[in-house]
Protein backbone atom coordinates (compact mmCIF):
# COMPACT_ATOMS: atom_id res chain seq x y z
CA UNK A 1 0.00 0.00 0.00
CA UNK A 2 2.60 2.28 0.92
CA UNK A 3 4.84 1.54 -2.21
CA UNK A 4 1.45 2.43 -4.66
CA UNK A 5 0.98 5.68 -2.89
CA UNK A 6 4.59 6.21 -3.18
CA UNK A 7 4.83 5.06 -6.98
CA UNK A 8 1.16 7.48 -7.50
CA UNK A 9 3.13 10.61 -5.82
CA UNK A 10 6.17 10.18 -8.19
CA UNK A 11 3.81 9.65 -11.28
CA UNK A 12 1.38 12.55 -10.43
CA UNK A 13 4.58 14.91 -9.69
CA UNK A 14 6.48 13.73 -13.00
CA UNK A 15 3.30 14.92 -15.02
CA UNK A 16 2.58 17.92 -13.23
CA UNK A 17 6.75 18.72 -14.06
CA UNK A 18 5.89 17.84 -17.58
CA UNK A 19 2.86 20.13 -17.98
CA UNK A 20 4.59 22.98 -16.24
CA UNK A 21 7.82 22.36 -18.42
CA UNK A 22 4.91 22.80 -21.71
CA UNK A 23 3.25 25.61 -20.31
CA UNK A 24 6.79 27.86 -20.16
CA UNK A 25 7.81 26.24 -23.75
CA UNK A 26 4.44 27.44 -24.88
CA UNK A 27 4.89 30.58 -23.47
CA UNK A 28 8.43 31.14 -24.92
CA UNK A 29 7.11 29.82 -28.39
CA UNK A 30 4.54 32.00 -28.46
CA UNK A 31 7.19 35.31 -28.08
CA UNK A 32 10.06 33.64 -30.35
CA UNK A 33 6.59 33.41 -33.15
CA UNK A 34 5.71 37.33 -32.56
CA UNK A 35 9.80 38.30 -32.18
CA UNK A 36 10.12 37.01 -36.35
CA UNK A 37 7.03 38.27 -37.60
CA UNK A 38 7.70 41.60 -35.87
CA UNK A 39 10.91 42.32 -37.37
CA UNK A 40 12.62 42.90 -33.57
CA UNK A 41 15.73 44.27 -33.89
CA UNK A 42 16.93 41.94 -30.58
CA UNK A 43 15.28 38.72 -32.26
CA UNK A 44 19.18 37.19 -31.49
CA UNK A 45 18.15 37.06 -27.88
CA UNK A 46 14.92 34.26 -29.04
CA UNK A 47 16.33 32.65 -32.28
CA UNK A 48 19.39 32.31 -34.28
CA UNK A 49 19.53 34.08 -37.69
CA UNK A 50 18.31 30.81 -39.68
CA UNK A 51 15.40 31.02 -37.92
CA UNK A 52 14.41 34.36 -38.41
CA UNK A 53 15.36 34.34 -42.24
CA UNK A 54 12.81 31.22 -42.26
CA UNK A 55 9.51 33.07 -40.31
CA UNK A 56 9.98 36.73 -41.25
CA UNK A 57 7.49 37.07 -44.13
CA UNK A 58 9.64 39.84 -46.03
CA UNK A 59 12.97 37.66 -45.40
CA UNK A 60 10.72 34.75 -47.22
CA UNK A 61 10.26 36.71 -50.10
CA UNK A 62 6.11 36.91 -49.16
CA UNK A 63 5.62 40.10 -49.31
CA UNK A 64 7.75 43.48 -49.94
CA UNK A 65 10.08 45.49 -47.56
CA UNK A 66 6.72 48.13 -46.64
CA UNK A 67 5.30 45.36 -44.44
CA UNK A 68 4.23 46.69 -41.16
CA UNK A 69 3.36 43.82 -38.41
CA UNK A 70 0.12 43.80 -36.72
CA UNK A 71 -0.46 42.23 -34.01
CA UNK A 72 -3.98 42.04 -34.16
CA UNK A 73 -3.86 39.70 -37.42
CA UNK A 74 -1.67 37.34 -36.18
CA UNK A 75 -3.20 34.49 -34.62
CA UNK A 76 -0.63 31.78 -32.74
CA UNK A 77 -2.75 28.67 -32.13
CA UNK A 78 -2.01 25.71 -29.43
CA UNK A 79 1.47 24.98 -28.98
CA UNK A 80 2.24 21.56 -28.52
CA UNK A 81 5.26 20.94 -26.97
CA UNK A 82 7.56 17.52 -26.87
CA UNK A 83 10.14 18.01 -24.40
CA UNK A 84 13.27 16.00 -23.10
CA UNK A 85 15.53 18.20 -20.57
CA UNK A 86 17.03 20.88 -21.90
CA UNK A 87 15.23 20.16 -25.80
CA UNK A 88 11.85 20.42 -27.14
CA UNK A 89 10.20 20.47 -30.60
CA UNK A 90 6.91 22.91 -30.74
CA UNK A 91 4.66 21.68 -33.02
CA UNK A 92 2.33 25.34 -33.79
CA UNK A 93 -0.04 26.52 -36.51
CA UNK A 94 -0.10 30.63 -37.44
CA UNK A 95 -2.46 32.67 -39.03
CA UNK A 96 -1.67 36.30 -40.19
CA UNK A 97 -4.54 38.08 -41.99
CA UNK A 98 -3.03 41.24 -42.89
CA UNK A 99 -4.62 44.04 -45.35
CA UNK A 100 -2.11 43.32 -48.74
CA UNK A 101 -1.30 39.33 -47.72
CA UNK A 102 -2.28 36.35 -45.85
CA UNK A 103 -1.41 33.34 -44.73
CA UNK A 104 -2.20 30.06 -42.31
CA UNK A 105 0.95 27.44 -41.60
CA UNK A 106 2.01 25.26 -39.77
CA UNK A 107 5.22 25.63 -37.89
CA UNK A 108 8.02 23.00 -36.34
CA UNK A 109 10.36 24.83 -33.85
CA UNK A 110 13.65 23.31 -32.53
CA UNK A 111 14.28 24.74 -29.41
CA UNK A 112 17.15 24.75 -26.83
CA UNK A 113 17.33 25.84 -22.79
CA UNK A 114 19.90 28.66 -22.88
CA UNK A 115 20.55 30.85 -19.85
CA UNK A 116 17.02 30.10 -18.35
CA UNK A 117 15.10 30.79 -21.91
CA UNK A 118 13.66 29.20 -24.66
CA UNK A 119 15.88 29.32 -27.74
CA UNK A 120 14.87 28.72 -31.17
CA UNK A 121 17.79 26.70 -33.18
CA UNK A 122 15.79 25.46 -36.14
CA UNK A 123 12.12 26.19 -38.57
CA UNK A 124 10.64 24.12 -40.31
CA UNK A 125 7.57 25.59 -41.84
CA UNK A 126 5.53 23.32 -44.35
CA UNK A 127 2.79 25.51 -46.48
Amino acid sequence: MKGKRLALSLIIAFVAAYIGFGAWISHDTKRILVAAMSGDPGYTEYMDEAVYHDIHPVQRGMTDKDYAYDPAVHDIGFVFPLHFFGVSLAYVTQQYTGEHFGFREPVRLTLQLKSGKWYATGASIQP
